[in-house]
């Protein structure tokens, strides 16, 4: 149990260090392609990205299956059955790139008419548009043998490679945006980059896993129906994904304006940066809770839920309380003082819908881990319909805070009432246990730093982000000294023995 502790510590710190590398890039990089391209620019940017992102429903779930079954069979030391689900899936993804390519092609050639763009913009529309699907195509067939990292628990190597291609598309971006190029110029960049990322995850793969044998012809039925029977409902999740996350940019496009995206898109954008940060440790969760499941160690699987939700809760509640209380003033501080007001609100609104989700988040790790995800897979896709009936409803009246709405309200019902009850069986805990144990604790942790955040933000606001940042750090002792007094009991008789421990054998080395 020690050493799987120490295996999953050890992923979260890797996944997190490429996660805030690539938040750092993307948080500087932002400013300058906006401030460059310009709000009309930058939303048909954003619209093309969000368009694209919605072929990436054809990969069916694929990738998941990738992940749990070369995982098993590398575990049991069955290369032929991991072989062949790679294999099967890397046939499937092929054929699928191909459609991608041709459905790129397709809304490239309508996307000037579907939204809002000055027609001077149309030509660099839709050339970015089918260099993205293109990019979209390449991550879809070549990108599946890069899940072998994932697998086989290689965060580390798989967050070297990221970063290897975060670099070369931002010396790219810059370069080309510095030369006075536009949005297809950034298209060509990340086309590159993500060439240079695939080949390198693919030849990782084949040398962490040489046992693998990838055959290029038909799979056996058997195998693509093992396959369909547990990426059926990873796709259903997809599906919802997009629905919540990229369709919001899509009503704005369609039902207000382009460079409205803009204003939206900034809002959204620090929503995913926090959400990245939580995926980053949820990710590992799925294959540990897939070994307690297949060990029958139910008690550790209902460890990983207190501990793991608890964890969530206290990284991510002091980023989203920020978030809620100062997001308006830092827009202003990020983007510009124009920005603010239009986007501040948005962002509120979407930081409030993420505090249950992210608590819900290693339930959902857990139940894709062992194989219990095809009711929550349901729910996500209703979420995601009532996300976009909600969203084109409420545009009319409150433009992007009314979509920003219709994002919020499916997601406090889905995450308030319904995981709650569902992870409850799964690992043996009632409805109450789930609320008032697990959850409540870290929330209430949580109240002097949200109060002393207040504080600072009305009585000494910040004037440059250097400040802001600082202010952030300063008062994180606040929420770390309240949740050690509300966990004085498990730091006392657990956490502070373990440390004692671990130093006196170091001392004794």
């Amino acid at each position: 149990m020690e050493l799987r502790v120490r295996h999953i510590a050890r992923n979260v710190l890797f996944n997190w260090f490429g996660t805030i590398a690539n938040m750092a890039v993307g948080f500087f990089l932002a400013p300058f392609i906006l401030h460059r391209l310009g709000n009309v620019a930058y939303g048909i940017w954003v619209l093309a990205i969000s368009v694209v992102a919605y072929l990436g429903l054809l990969d069916l779930g694929m990738q998941s299956s990738v992940l749990r079954f070369v995982s098993k069979g590398h575990t049991k030391q069955d290369h032929q059955g991991a072989s062949e689900a790679l294999s099967a899936a890397l046939w499937v993804r092929l054929q699928i790139s191909a459609l991608v390519l041709l459905l790129s092609a397709g809304i490239a050639a309508v996307f000037p008419y579907a939204f809002k763009v000055p027609p001077e913009f149309s030509s660099a529309a839709r050339i970015a548009t089918l260099l993205i699907g293109v990019n979209a195509a390449i991550s879809m067939s070549v990108g599946v043998v890069g899940g072998v990292l994932s697998a086989l628990n290689r965060y580390d190597l798989q967050n070297y490679v990221s970063m290897v291609q975060t670099a070369v598309r931002v010396v790219g971006v810059v370069a080309v945006l510095r030369s006075g190029h536009g949005i297809v110029a950034i298209a060509l960049c990340e086309l590159v980059a993500t060439l240079i990322g695939n080949l390198l995850l693919v030849w990782i793969a084949r040398r962490l896993y040489p046992e693998l044998q990838i055959q290029l012809k038909r799979p056996k039925r058997e195998t693509l129906k093992q396959i369909w029977a547990y990426s059926s409902y990873a796709f259903l999740t997809t599906v919802a994904v997009r629905l919540v996350y990229q369709t919001d940019n899509l009503v704005v496009g369609a039902f207000v304006s382009t460079s409205a995206v803009t204003f939206y898109a900034i809002a959204n954008s620090l929503c995913r940066y926090a959400d990245q940060i939580v995926n980053a440790m949820g990710a590992t969760f799925v294959p540990a809770a897939s070994t307690y499941e297949a060990a029958g160690d139910a008690s550790s699987l209902l460890i990983l839920y207190k501990n793991g939700t608890r964890a969530i809760l206290a990284i991510s509640l002091p980023i989203l309380i920020t978030l809620i209380v100062r997001g308006p003033s830092f827009i202003g501080l990020w983007m510009g003082p124009e920005y603010a007001k239009s986007s501040g609100p948005v962002l509120i609104i979407l930081s409030i819908a993420l505090l249950f989700s992210f608590a819900n988040r290693t339930a959902s790790s857990i139940a894709f881990g062992i194989e219990k995800h095809k009711t929550a897979a349901i729910w996500s896709i209703g979420e995601g319909v009532a996300n976009l009936t909600l969203s084109i409803v409420l545009v009319h009246w409150y433009g992007i805070i009314g979509v920003a709405l219709g994002t919020m309200v499916p997601s406090l019902l889905v995450h308030l009432v319904l995981w709650p009850s569902y992870i409850s069986n799964l690992v043996n805990l009632s409805y109450s246990e789930v609320v008032y144990k697990v959850w409540t604790p870290v929330f209430l942790s949580s109240i002097p730093f949200a109060m002393a955040t207040y504080a600072v933000n009305v009585f000494f606001p910040a004037h440059s982000l250097v400040v802001f940042f600082a202010q952030v750090i300063a008062l994180l002792p606040v929420f770390i000294i309240s949740v050690g007094l509300v966990f004085r009991t498990y730091v006392s008789n657990q956490l502070v023995p373990r440390i004692r421990s671990r130093f006196s054998v170091e001392a004794k080395i």
